[in-house]
């Protein structure tokens, strides 16, 4: 997959942010962006609470994305683009965020999460962080089926949905686990 920067400023590193583009996604309904990392002041309300031994930190956004609005929040600038990038068709303007969470969930262990709108989502903790930080993940997103991958640890991974609100916005979420025991600082 090609590697894309993202030059907006995080607010603890100034860096380019950096996410992974997928290509040859379906045309309409659901589909995944591979490894998209959010800006880094999107924190959510449990980052600095302990975690039992064994635990894994799982982070979920839940982002209502518009053809009518034309606002982008800040903070969803990235993800905006590459959404509006790899899904031109579906002709998204505008991105707020709807809600954020996370809990802290076991390996083979399985949360449930609400979104928006009366909408969930299953996360499942299948294996830890390897040497390389990569965990791998079961997710059950609204109108999908179950999804299985690999994520780097640390990093949002963005899943569009086929939910569309009664207002025609669509439902995006956006998963992280966290901690990263192998990041080098």
């Amino acid at each position: 997959m090609p590697e894309v920067f993202c030059n907006e400023p995080r607010t603890t590193d100034h860096r380019p942010s950096r996410w992974f583009a997928a290509g040859g996604l379906p045309a309409l309904g659901a589909a995944l962006l591979a490894g998209l990392l959010l800006p880094g002041r999107l924190g959510t309300a449990c980052e600095g609470k302990p975690l039992n031994k064994g635990d894994v930190r799982v982070s979920v956004v839940a982002i209502l994305a518009s053809q009518t609005c034309t606002e982008v929040d800040s903070r969803l600038e990235c993800i905006a683009k590459e959404v509006q990038k790899v899904h031109p068709q579906l002709k998204l303007k505008g991105f707020r965020l709807a809600k954020m969470s996370c809990k802290a969930v076991p390996v083979r262990g399985s949360e449930t999460f609400e979104l928006a709108v009366d909408q969930t989502a299953a996360i499942t903790v299948l294996r830890a962080a390897d040497k390389d930080n990569k965990v791998q993940l079961k997710v059950t997103p609204p109108t999908l089926g179950e999804i299985t991958y690999t994520t780097t640890c640390g990093k949002f991974f963005p899943i569009v949905t086929g939910y569309q609100t009664k207002n025609g916005e669509w439902l995006i979420l956006a998963v992280r686990v966290q901690p990263c025991p192998g990041h080098k600082k």
